[in-house]
């Protein structure tokens, strides 16, 4: 009952905190409220145990449940003042046909197999994967087991500090968001029991699907439509087994940064100011879940931001750009500092990451096959790499005409861009010969692309419904 109670109260703050962003009241609002809410509440948990139980880590539960329902009940007030506040109505959701019900429901039941297959894996298993158990379950385990936070430092500080000071590990600068969500989940559990303690991985995957159904049901998605992209989404098999295999922390990134492009599209396409704060606070996040978080914020940011310049100034931009690659031609490097990475040096030969290390930069052939391999031999993916670019194409005509379009197309772009350079340029290039990492990065721009496909294919016959650019005026109806 008290694991029960936990999670019930993560959930609750989750959906209470998501409704303060968005007050509408359409068609799938109430899935989008519950998937969102999953995620957000398992982060604000592990929130309230990193603030209230550092000294305390065995009951982290006890010193947390208060302040986090207080965030709920405030949150859920101040949802419910905005909602009453607010003058926007919504279209009616049109039943479905028998026909759609019969498909829709294959779909879920299938989705829900996979999710319990899934489902048995965790149980069935201590963490298993490397980097989880070395690089994220290290510290809540850690921590949890000493009855108290210890702080984990790089291997020349813990040589030099008091006996029993500090840890120390491989991955010891990595971000702590998600060991504090394992702490909250391990007290409730009343133990350190790893199958209760990955949990959240199974959780946030349902919050991702559901989440994803309700965002493109709000952005005028039928829900037969909605429900076809998002079986698309659960049916990849990487996704699934990030799932199985808990522990790492990529799937975290995916899911946020799937979130963060949902609303940015809603605010391209309904201009709610709402949707624009929500995008703000995932891609916020990502930072405090994994190194690479930091990396996709600058790049949300950077794009976001040149897409609301006018052209003039985007031209500027592109300027000022060139005269920072000539300044770094003419003085060898140039240092940046770079939120949750530091100051980067950046040179011809090489890149510094003060907390990832030195990068050299030369072409790696090698690389090239194993990228290939990774996205369109192996299973990881189904034929997602084959569809995407036979999409574009074919829709194309529509890519140029729609804004949001074009701007979703041109973050993906400059990420997709990124991590080719990553991947065939630097000593990174061992992960994509290996097929190990470049699976992993991928993966976070997997949901942003699934978003891509759903609007391009948005007026096949199937689907009448264009996208909504504003509120219209129809009765309220409750969520489909």
């Amino acid at each position: 009952m008290t694991l029960v109670f936990a999670w019930l109260l993560a959930w609750a703050a989750g959906a209470a905190v998501y409704c303060v962003f968005d007050t509408r009241r359409g068609p799938g609002w109430r899935v989008s409220a519950a998937g969102h809410g999953l995620v957000f509440g398992m982060l604000l948990a592990g929130a309230m145990a990193d603030l209230f139980a550092r000294e305390d880590t065995d009951h982290a539960l006890r010193h947390g449940w208060l302040p986090l329902a207080i965030v709920a009940i405030a949150a859920a007030a101040f949802a419910f003042w905005r909602r009453r506040a607010s003058t926007a109505v919504v279209t009616a959701a049109p039943r479905l046909e028998r026909w759609k019900i019969i498909l829709l429901a294959a779909g879920i039941l299938s989705v829900v197999y996979r999710g319990y297959l899934a489902l048995r894996e965790i149980l069935l298993r201590p963490t298993f994967p490397w980097d989880a158990w070395d690089a994220w379950a290290v510290k809540s385990k850690t921590w949890f087991l000493l009855g108290h936070y210890v702080p984990f430092v790089s291997s020349t500080h813990w040589i030099d500090a008091a006996a029993g000071a500090s840890f120390t590990g491989p991955a010891w600068s990595y971000p702590s968001a998600l060991a504090w969500v394992q702490i909250w989940f391990a007290s409730a559990a009343g133990g350190w029991i790893e199958p209760l303690v990955n949990l959240p991985w199974i959780a946030l995957w349902v919050g991702m699907l559901l989440a994803h159904y309700g965002q493109w049901r709000a952005i005028g998605f039928s829900a037969l439509r909605a429900a076809a992209f998002a079986y698309v989404l659960a049916s990849l098999p990487l996704l699934t087994v990030h799932v199985a295999l808990a522990g790492y922390a990529d799937l975290w990134i995916a899911t946020l940064f799937g979130f963060a492009v949902l609303a940015w599209i809603r605010w391209l396409v309904q201009r709610d100011v709402s949707q624009l704060a929500l995008a703000a606070a995932c891609v916020l996040v990502m930072p405090w879940l994994k190194l690479e978080g930091a990396v996709w914020m600058l790049l949300s940011v950077a794009v976001a931001i040149a897409c609301e310049m006018p052209r003039r100034a985007r031209h500027a931009l592109i300027a000022a750009l060139a005269i920072l690659a000539a300044i770094v031609a003419t003085v060898g490097h140039i240092k940046l500092p770079l939120f949750g990475l530091g100051w980067v040096s950046i040179g011809w030969h090489s890149i510094e990451v003060p907390v990832i290390g030195t990068l050299s930069i030369v072409f790696h052939a090698k690389a090239l096959g194993g990228a290939f391999g990774s996205l369109f031999l192996q299973p990881s993916w189904n034929l997602l790499w084959w569809l995407v670019p036979v999409v574009i194409v074919w829709r194309w005509r529509e890519f140029r005409a729609n804004r949001a379009l074009r701007c979703l197309g041109a973050l993906l772009t400059v990420s997709f861009a990124f991590l080719a350079f990553l991947f065939l340029f630097t000593d990174a290039a061992q992960w994509a010969e290996s097929y190990t990492a470049i699976n992993r990065l991928v993966m976070h721009l997997v949901p942003a692309v699934i978003t891509l496909l759903a609007l391009l294919l948005r007026d096949l016959p199937l689907y009448q419904e264009p996208i909504r650019t504003a509120p219209s005026s129809a009765p309220r109806s409750s969520a489909a």
